[in-house]
């Protein structure tokens, strides 16, 4: 029973590596062969379906917005309790993924009041001074945010473009 069990957690581990690896994959690209079917177009924004599930999301979305970038929600709560495990989760799958990649990871500071203890957790690739002149590579930065209006906590990962 144990073995099923920790065959399971590897195999989510995997598929989750999998579906980051092909949304940044697809980032130079715009993301045009996994975006979806065009949601939403105004001044201010224009959203598409995401056509990749990233396990764990409980909804996710491309966004064009001063910037084109992946949005993967992981959790939506009132109960600002069920934030730590979650973003304790992801913070280590993440790193699991990419930092063998060759991502750095660093961290910055929280401005959403009371969310001090979950910085902002960002991965980028280094790249070596040889490398070619052009937009630089997609990276990856995680979040916990809070909606004073909603009364919601959101724990939260975005791909850029670059």
């Amino acid at each position: 029973m144990l073995a099923v069990l920790s065959f399971g957690r590897l195999l989510a581990q995997d598929d989750f590596c999998d579906a980051i690896g092909a949304i940044l994959h697809d980032a130079p690209g715009k993301f045009r062969n996994i975006r979806g079917k065009l949601k939403e177009s105004n001044a201010n924004a224009t959203i598409w379906d995401c056509g990749v599930r990233v396990p764990g999301t409980i909804k996710s979305r491309f966004v064009a917005s001063q910037g084109l970038f992946y949005e993967g929600g992981f959790l939506q709560t009132a109960n600002k309790d069920e934030v730590k495990g979650v973003y304790d989760r992801c913070t280590a799958l993440l790193s699991q993924c990419l930092l063998p990649q060759g991502f750095k990871m660093t961290t910055q500071p929280n401005f959403y009041a009371g969310l001090g203890a979950y910085k902002k957790v960002v991965f980028m690739q280094e790249l070596p001074a040889s490398a070619p002149v052009g937009p630089p590579p997609a990276h990856i930065a995680l979040e916990a945010t809070y909606s004073k209006e909603l009364g919601i906590y959101t724990v939260v990962m975005f791909i850029f473009e670059h």
